[in-house]
C-alpha cells in the first residue's frame, strides 16, 4: 500500500502558541455558488439574487456562508487533522466580513491548547483558524478541536492546556456586515416565516429591554446545555481509546456469540452491534 505524499502532523508536533500557514489559497467565483445550490437546498434570498442584496445594501450576493466555511475549513485538513482518530467539537464561530466571487481566501491556525489522553496514544489539539481574504481581512474565525494520533508513543506528555471557550457568543460580539439594510427587505420575495414571529413579540407589547432578557435567557440555557454536551462527548471519546473499552466491547461481542449458538435472542442482542457492544477506534 502506497505512504502519503504528505505523513501530516502527529499529536506530538503541536506547541502551544505555533502558528500553522496552510496551503493553498483558493480564489472563489460564483462556481461555487451554483455548486452549492445545486448540491444543497441553499434558497436565501440574499445568496441567491444580485439584485436582492443590493436592495439590501451589499454591493452583490455574497457567497453562503457555509460554502465559504467548507473552503476556509478545507485548507486545514493536512496540517490538522490528518492523523485525526476524531473530530470533537467546534466553538466560538463568527462570520466577520461577506465573501463575494472574486475573493481568494488563505487560512491560518493557532493552537490554543493540547492535552494527551490517559492511554499514551493519543492526544487532544485545540487550534483557533482565521479565514482572510486577499486584502489581509479576517472573514470568519472558529475553533476546532481534535483527537490525533501520537507518532511515538514513548515521546513526553506536553503540559496540559484546555482553553476556555464560550459556550455561546455574546451578542455584541457578532458582525453585522457593513453597508446591510434591512429597511427594504422583501419578507414575500425571501419567503421568511420566522420573521413574522418576531414582528408578533413586538406587537404583543414586549419592550426592547424584556426581548433581549428572553433572549439572554435562552442563550444561558443554551449554553448549559452546551457545556455538558461537549463534557460527555470528551468523556466518550476519551473512555473509546482506552483498553478497558475495548476489552468490554470484545466480552459484549463474544456474550452475544455464545447466546446466538445457546438460542438466546435477547441474550444475542445484547452483543450485538449497537450500544455498548460498538467498537471504539481501532478495532476490527
Amino acid at each position: 500500500m502506497p505512504a502519503k505524499t504528505n505523513p501530516g502532523r502527529f499529536f506530538e508536533d503541536y506547541a502551544v502558541g505555533q502558528t500553522l500557514i496552510h496551503a493553498v489559497p483558493r480564489t472563489v467565483s460564483g462556481g461555487e455558488r451554483a455548486l452549492y445550490h445545486a448540491l444543497y437546498p441553499a434558497r436565501h434570498a440574499l445568496y441567491s439574487s444580485d439584485e436582492f442584496a443590493r436592495g439590501c445594501g451589499l454591493p452583490e450576493s455574497p457567497l453562503d456562508d457555509l460554502a465559504a466555511f467548507h473552503v476556509v475549513f478545507g485548507k486545514t485538513v493536512p496540517d490538522v487533522s490528518l492523523n485525526a482518530v476524531a473530530n470533537l467539537g467546534y466553538a466560538e464561530g463568527r462570520w466577520l466580513r461577506p465573501v463575494y466571487a472574486g475573493d481568494t481566501l488563505h487560512s491560518a491556525s493557532e493552537v490554543i491548547g493540547l492535552k494527551q489522553n490517559s492511554n499514551g496514544k493519543t492526544g487532544v489539539v485545540y487550534v483557533r483558524t482565521t479565514g482572510t481574504n486577499q486584502r489581509g481581512e479576517p472573514v470568519m474565525e472558529y475553533v476546532r478541536w481534535v483527537m490525533v494520533r501520537k507518532n511515538d508513543p514513548d515521546a513526553p506528555a506536553p503540559e496540559v492546556v484546555v482553553p476556555e471557550l464560550n459556550a455561546v457568543i455574546p451578542a455584541e460580539d457578532l458582525v453585522i456586515p457593513e453597508g446591510l439594510d434591512f429597511s427594504r427587505y422583501d419578507v414575500q420575495l425571501a419567503v421568511e416565516r420566522c420573521s413574522g414571529e418576531l414582528y408578533d413579540m413586538a406587537a404583543a407589547g414586549l419592550g426592547e429591554e424584556e426581548l433581549r432578557a428572553r433572549i439572554s435567557e435562552q442563550d444561558a440555557h443554551l449554553g448549559r446545555t452546551y457545556a455538558e454536551i461537549q463534557r460527555l462527548e470528551a468523556l466518550v471519546a476519551e473512555m473509546r481509546s482506552t483498553r478497558a473499552w475495548r476489552l468490554h466491547s470484545r466480552l459484549q461481542r463474544l456474550k452475544g456469540g455464545v447466546a446466538a449458538e445457546a438460542g438466546d435472542p435477547a441474550g444475542a442482542g445484547e452483543g450485538g452491534g449497537g450500544g455498548t457492544g460498538d467498537p471504539g477506534p481501532g478495532e476490527s
